[in-house]
């Protein structure tokens, strides 16, 4: 924190400009005495941001800088000048820069089939302190086969790839950010106005009104503090951003009790750190390309709420694990994954994403001895949900632990909904269901009076029967007199995709005394832990 404690005194001398060049350099990913800085956006208001600090900030927008004094409250209103600009690609396959010859063994599988295909590469390099050294490289192309200039042309172009059985994926390219201004005033005074500002706080900022969890039942919203330099500019959205740039393991801090019990074992706690480490890490350039920012504070990314007393005593309890990652055997960094509770069963990365098979994320067993199942099968499957051998995450005594089986019932008015989406009138079956290693659906057709509608990967399925916890279910149908499907009561297993580490698992593990090490190494097999700073 050496940087901190440099802006923090040339604050107090008053040196204005020295801090906000200072406050720039942190901003860009100056040094922070080898700890890796993260740009994350923590809030998006249309309109007004009330906010105050602590102990006084210093802003600069539109040229112009000044101080607000402690707990002094302030607002920025803005307005939008110009929309975003966005195209939508139509994405088949993602292969790693570092691996040229299956790059090129994908591209002439898709151009044999006619495909007019190109790339998009997405990703960044990561070197060591002297900014030399290549620690990783999470560079990627991704193969797409179409670009259009709205979303519907591009969802109906993956619509015909599904019926042809063939899974893709929508990437928004952000052509150009939106535009506007913004207006700073304090106590009735406007103090100056702009299209970008920054806020460098001595010590805290608090936003008002942060929304959260939106599209969510938990929607809402709340006042949440931040430590760290703040940017406010209209972004990908159409709405004002708010970018913090703050040391990594200040986020962790805050994202670790978000995703898993702040009551977890200190075990489950650590080794959630390093996965949601390894998982930031992974995506940078890649989740939010073009948009200015690493990450983001939402379950799209990871939850992170910011400052709080449990942060404060989650960051004693996993600062052991500072700086730490998974790679794979020869020095790739892993996109250390989770989920809530795997069913007993992990999945394997390449059902549920379009990607290349990866062994590190190939779905392991939660149970041992391992039972001899094969839940690709729709028999084994149903069996494996209905009467589960004993599990890690079957364990109602850690957080999670009832989502290891659940029950939904599906009323005539939610099935009509789902009738609805499908589009193909009235449903009197659903077949060519196919299931990933956990027995998780990543495909079903649905059979109609109007024709047939297939749906390729686990997210999708359950968005379309109503946000289900997981795809891996089996369902009994109810019909009418005429055959057709009127309303189901599902039977599920787990919560979440499955890929990677099970948090209910980890938590269980972790009460029998097993260490985060160990416990990344059964979730992630064949991975090497590393310290990276």
């Amino acid at each position: 924190m050496v940087l901190a404690r440099n802006l923090m005194k040339t604050l107090r001398q008053g040196k204005v400009m020295s801090l906000l060049l200072a406050a720039f350099m942190f901003f860009a990913g100056g040094a922070w005495a080898g700890e890796r800085l993260i740009n994350i956006k923590v809030a998006q208001y249309t309109q007004t941001i009330d906010f105050t600090t602590a102990q006084g900030t210093l802003w600069d927008l539109g040229g112009k800088t000044g101080r607000l004094a402690a707990q002094q409250v302030a607002q920025i209103r803005g307005t939008l000048g110009q929309k975003a600009k966005k195209r939508y690609h139509v994405m088949v396959a993602s292969v790693s820069l570092l691996e040229p010859q299956q790059l090129e063994r994908t591209l002439t599988e898709w151009r044999s089939l006619g495909c007019e295909v190109y790339t998009l590469e997405s990703g960044q390099r990561f070197y060591a302190e002297d900014g030399k050294t290549l620690v990783f490289d999470n560079r990627h192309a991704d193969v797409a086969v179409g670009v259009y200039e709205d979303l519907a042309s591009a969802q109906a172009h993956v619509d015909r790839l599904a019926a042809q059985g063939k899974s893709s994926w929508i990437r928004t390219e952000i052509v150009s950010l939106a535009k506007g201004n913004l207006v700073l005033t304090a106590n009735g005074e406007t103090l100056a106005e702009g299209e970008s500002l920054m806020l460098v706080p001595e010590s805290t900022i608090l936003l008002k009104k942060v929304e959260y969890a939106v599209g969510y039942p938990w929607h809402g919203f709340a006042d949440r503090t931040y430590l760290g330099t703040l940017t406010c500019r209209f972004g990908a959205q159409d709405a004002i951003d708010c970018v913090l740039a703050t040391p990594l393991e200040i986020v962790l801090a805050g994202v670790v009790p978000s995703e898993i019990s702040a009551k977890a074992e200190i075990g489950a706690l650590q080794a959630q750190a390093c996965a949601a480490r390894g998982e930031i890490l992974a995506k940078i350039g890649v989740r939010h390309a073009g948009e200015g920012f690493d990450t983001c504070s939402e379950q799209h990314c990871q939850v992170f709420n910011g400052e709080s007393a449990v942060a404060l005593e989650i960051a004693k309890k996993i600062a052991p694990t500072r700086g730490n990652v998974l790679t794979t055997s020869s020095g790739g960094l892993v996109d250390a994954v989770y989920a809530a509770n795997c069913g007993g069963r992990g999945e394997s990365n390449h059902y549920v994403w379009t990607t290349q098979p990866n062994p590190i994320l190939r779905g392991v067993w939660d149970i041992s001895p391992e039972p001899n199942l094969d839940l690709t099968e729709e028999e084994q499957a149903g069996v494996f949900i209905s009467n589960p051998p004993a599990a890690y995450c079957n364990n109602p005594a850690v957080e999670g632990g009832t989502n290891f089986r659940w029950k939904k019932s599906l009323s005539t008015t939610e099935w009509k909904g789902i009738e609805s989406s499908v589009g193909v009138g009235r449903i009197k079956t659903i077949t060519d269901i196919a299931r990933g290693l956990s027995g998780r659906m990543y495909r079903l057709t649905f059979v109609g009076e109007r024709g047939n509608k297939t749906v390729m990967k686990e997210l999708n399925i359950r968005k379309l029967f109503g946000g289900l916890k997981s795809s891996c279910f089996v369902a009994d149908w109810k019909k009418d007199a005429a055959g057709f499907i009127v309303s189901a009561e599902l039977s599920g297993a787990g919560f979440g995709h499955g890929v990677g580490m099970c948090q209910t698992g980890a938590q269980a593990l972790a009460k029998r005394g097993w260490s985060f090490d160990r416990i990344l190494a059964h979730y992630f097999p064949g991975s090497v832990l590393k310290k990276w700073y």
